[in-house]
């Protein structure tokens, strides 16, 4: 069982070289490393490493511009936006700061197709139309977006979109009904 969330001893977070030794079990010295990091070799996957290592460190930068310098680093011009219908008006934000940055965006609201949840799924509720995570990345890829970017897609719609998506995908923002989609909120309050 992998358990570095309750990990007390935390080495592979230090620095090269003054690590100390690992707790028994710990995923760190597990063979497979090796095999994962062999897959370093493929040039898509060492442009991404790369340039999310030089993405990653806190510059002041919020989530949206950092995703913007991610896309440019790695060579990115055509972005992918799968919103939800609630975030409407800020996916026409994004949409027009990434267009201004010099991006071909695709977007797809959650809602497309407006198909029916008790027709397809067999489930009622207050908003008849069902939200649509596997078209909506299935239109990405026929647009053959190089990054997707996920923006308040619902719990389990996000991971339906992200298993369809070809291209990879990178969450903007998280929906969160109670905390205005700000889920990590909640920890602060727990």
């Amino acid at each position: 069982m992998l358990f570095c969330a309750s990990c007390a001893v935390k080495n592979c977070g230090r620095p090269m070289g003054a690590e100390g030794d690992y707790p028994g079990g710990c995923p760190s010295l597990d063979p497979v490393l090796s095999e994962a990091l062999e897959k370093y070799r493929d040039p898509e996957e060492r442009l991404m490493a790369r340039q999310s290592a030089v993405t990653s460190p806190d510059h002041g930068e919020s989530r949206l511009p950092k995703t913007i310098r991610f896309a440019k680093l790695c060579g990115f011009q055509k972005l992918g936006l799968a919103f939800c219908i609630t975030l409407k008006d800020e996916a026409a934000q994004v949409d027009r700061i990434l267009r201004q940055e010099g991006f071909q965006v695709s977007s797809i609201i959650c809602k497309v197709g407006h198909v029916s949840r008790q027709e397809v799924l067999g489930v009622g509720g207050s908003c008849n139309a069902m939200c649509n995570p596997i078209a909506q990345a299935e239109l990405l890829n026929r647009e053959k977006t190089q990054l997707n970017i996920v923006l308040g897609l619902c719990v389990g719609h996000d991971s339906l979109f992200i298993r369809h998506s070809e291209a990879p995908v990178t969450v903007l923002a998280a929906k969160d009904h109670v905390y205005d989609n700000a889920p990590l909120e909640y920890l602060k309050h727990h």
